[in-house]
């Protein structure tokens, strides 16, 4: 049976032939009809005839290419050799011609893969990462060597926005770092398909897999993406990717695993992996304490929340540390001084969120210290490996602690929405009435506070209406704002003297405002008889000619309909039944993930040896054992036993009651409990600010949702 990736891979080659707009029956019969049966080879030979067409194909990567790729590696980078891998990688890409999926662990050099290919071919290297810190910080790093390269994303201002574009149409720029999101843009996607894509890199490429932990939604439209734009090549990157995972990343970007699939192992005979048992915060620290004062470098300590990087920065300042704290709270200022004081200083501690650290980067990390265990073994494997990235001895340290358990464990349950709102949204998507263009149109964030489901959990939903049951393709946004500003007095004068019709309808519709002119494109194009799409293509054109800088706002999701949804409440609740089965299994696969890091952490094992064992390589740890572990030091496994509060006080659980007057979803008014926010809380009672907001974040998350639910029966009756 084929996996949904593969699925939802052949889905997106069938429709890439079709309207971004509207779809009919006789289209579908034409998409099966020429992709039933994609061949492996299908992008190879798109992108091979583009290459001959433009002159890159054969001689020049047989005769010139590696000579090329090492004389940049000497000369740019100022290397004198590839590592293992990294030349048999580019070989593929710029000789071979053929797509590549790399596995290297953090700190393994990936980025060269992409990074020297893109200073030997003709065109532009496109670089799709979630990584916002890390995109700049690659940025920075490239420039310095004098290379083009910039990052496009929503805190640029006009004249480094407008830069980029210039650059990118020109043909200047070499490598250009985006979102995954930035493909729903119809700007980007407007200028980008004007632009010779010789290299598209898919970094994080595990978030494709629907089998990871960190699946994305808008990773699928990657490979959708590749194939409409008919990029000549594709490099997936990973240092997380389990063999399944791996699987995936080849069917979806059709890479031959045999020949094109590169790893190297993730043990690193420098790291030594510690374990440690905590009562709680001030325990963490007293224990990590004499780790932070001898280490001989930086340091990066990973909580869970905020709140946690906020204490454990101060209790260390408190001991002598000067600790920085770093997380998603701060402002974009503040976010980068810490990043700064980071890079810069050769001794400096900062405490921060996991996903946050994701963007740190620096090769003489001595110490980095879970003071909450990992979600996942995969997520610790990343986090971990920013450390000794020089190669000398650097320590990994990891807490366990009960009370965090049912923390952890909670917040792994805490995104499943109630079967009853699943209902309701799916019976909206499917009564909705369709657009004048055939599709449908959704403001997710208005549907996330109706529905009470978390924004990631409502694009995944819309993606399994997508990928797996075929009822819809996601199409570009609906933005009905744009804020137009000029450039250039030049530009300006073109914007103002373009006589069609979608010009005059905007101008006759714009309001100034302080950044510019603002106009709704839907009001002007239904008061001038015109299509939305039509005003929206003319902003897109300004913009790229570098007239304009664009800022959409006010946005919908939208969806070309394939097939007609359940017409019936008993179809509905038939699928709506479906979806929240498979919701409940991601659940409980995450529930999983975690106790396989305590399974890990307290092992009868070397930990390096068992990390590299879950990874594949059972054999890289030599006499499996590294001799620096803590079992490995004490010969012993870490000694622990995670307790849960199963009864919850129920007075507590009459306060909440009392305050809140939501009683048709339990799992509501346990997220209040636990401390965990919904969509619904904020304008309610339970705010982060309510002091019963996370009252009985010790008890069991399940325990929570069965005692509201029988309080919430016997109100009922």
């Amino acid at each position: 049976m084929l996996s949904r990736a593969v699925r939802a891979s052949r889905l997106a080659i069938r429709r890439a032939a079709a309207s971004t707009t509207t779809v009919t029956a006789s289209s579908r019969v034409g998409w099966a009809r020429t992709y039933a049966t994609p061949t492996s080879d299908h992008w190879n030979k798109g992108g091979q005839k583009h290459r001959d067409e433009q002159g890159l194909g054969g001689s020049f990567q047989q005769q010139n290419g590696m000579e090329k790729a090492h004389e940049v590696l000497r000369e740019t980078f100022r290397l004198p050799s590839f590592r293992p891998s990294q030349e048999e990688v580019i070989k593929r890409l710029i000789v071979d011609n053929e797509n590549a999926l790399v596995r290297f662990p953090t700190g393994g050099g990936k980025n060269l893969t992409y990074q020297v290919p893109a200073l030997c071919l003709d065109g532009l290297t496109l670089v799709i990462s979630p990584l916002l810190p890390l995109m700049r910080e690659q940025v920075e790093t490239l420039r310095s060597l004098g290379i083009k390269a910039a990052n496009l994303d929503s805190t640029l201002n006009i004249e480094a926005y407008n830069r980029v574009n210039s650059e990118v149409r020109s043909g200047e720029l070499k490598i250009l770092y985006v979102s995954p999101e930035r493909l729903n843009n119809e700007s980007f996607m407007n200028m980008i398909k004007r632009v010779k894509i010789s290299l598209l890199v898919v970094d994080e490429s595990h978030c494709i897999s629907q089998r990871g932990s960190t699946f994305r939604p808008e990773y699928l439209k990657i490979a959708r993406f590749a194939e409409e734009q008919n990029v000549e090549r594709v490099l997936c990157l990973t240092a997380t990717a389990s063999k399944d995972v791996a699987d995936d990343i080849c069917k979806s970007f059709r890479i031959d695993p045999a020949a094109g699939a590169f790893r190297t192992p993730v043990y690193r005979p420098n790291l030594s992996f510690r374990v440690a048992v905590a009562d709680g915060m001030g325990d963490k620290i007293e224990q990590l304490l004499p780790l932070v004062k001898e280490r001989t470098g930086p340091a990066i300590i990973y909580a869970m929340f905020h709140r946690h990087v906020e204490e454990a920065a101060e209790k260390l300042r408190e001991h002598g540390v000067e600790a920085l704290a770093y997380h998603s709270r701060l402002s974009t200022e503040e976010r980068e001084q810490v990043q700064n004081d980071f890079m810069q200083k050769p001794d400096t501690v900062v405490c921060c969120t996991m996903a946050s650290g994701m963007g740190i980067d620096k090769a003489d990390i001595r110490l980095v210290a879970h003071l909450f265990m990992p979600k996942t073994l995969e997520n610790y494997s990343q986090e971990v490996g920013r450390a000794g990235r020089d190669g000398l001895p650097s320590t990994c340290l990891m807490f366990l602690s009960a009370p965090d358990i049912s923390v952890l464990e909670g917040s792994a349950r805490a995104d499943t929405c109630s079967e009853k709102d699943l209902q309701r949204w799916l019976h909206e998507v499917a009564t909705k009435t369709p657009a004048a263009d055939g599709t449908l149109d959704f403001n997710l964030y208005q549907q996330s506070k109706q529905y009470d489901i978390k924004p990631n959990v409502l694009n995944y939903f819309y993606a399994e209406l997508e990928l797996d049951h075929g009822y819809i393709r996601a199409v570009t946004p609906f933005f009905s704002v744009y804020t137009l500003s000029e450039t250039t007095s030049e530009g300006w004068e073109k914007v103002l003297s373009d006589t069609s019709d979608a010009a005059i309808a905007i101008r006759e519709s714009w309001i100034p405002t302080d950044g510019g002119h603002e106009v709704d494109v839907v009001a002007a194009a239904s008061a001038h008889g015109l299509e939305r799409a039509a005003l929206a293509k003319k902003i897109g054109d300004w913009e790229f000619h570098g007239s304009i800088i664009a800022k959409a706002s006010r946005g919908r999701s939208r969806y070309a309909i394939l097939n007609p949804l359940p017409p019936t409440s008993e179809g509905i609740e038939e699928l709506a039944k479906k979806i929240y089965e498979r919701m409940l299994a991601r659940e409980e696969e995450s529930v999983r993930k975690l106790h396989e890091v305590i399974n890990f952490a307290t092992a009868d094992d070397c930990l390096a040896h068992s990390l590299s064992t879950y990874f594949g390589d059972e054999d890289n740890v030599p006499n499996a054992a590294c001799g620096t572990c803590t079992f490995c030091r004490t010969g012993k496994a870490v000694e622990f036993t995670p307790t849960f509060v199963t009864e919850p006080d129920p007075s507590k659980i009459r306060a909440i009651l009392d305050v809140c007057p939501e009683r048709d979803d339990p799992r509501l008014l346990a997220r209040m409990a636990f401390g965990i926010m919904s969509p619904r809380l904020p304008e309610g009672q339970g705010s982060r600010r309510h002091k019963l907001f996370g009252s009985m974040r010790n008890v069991d998350f399940n325990s929570l949702v069965d005692a509201f639910d029988a309080e919430c029966q016997k109100l009922e009756h």
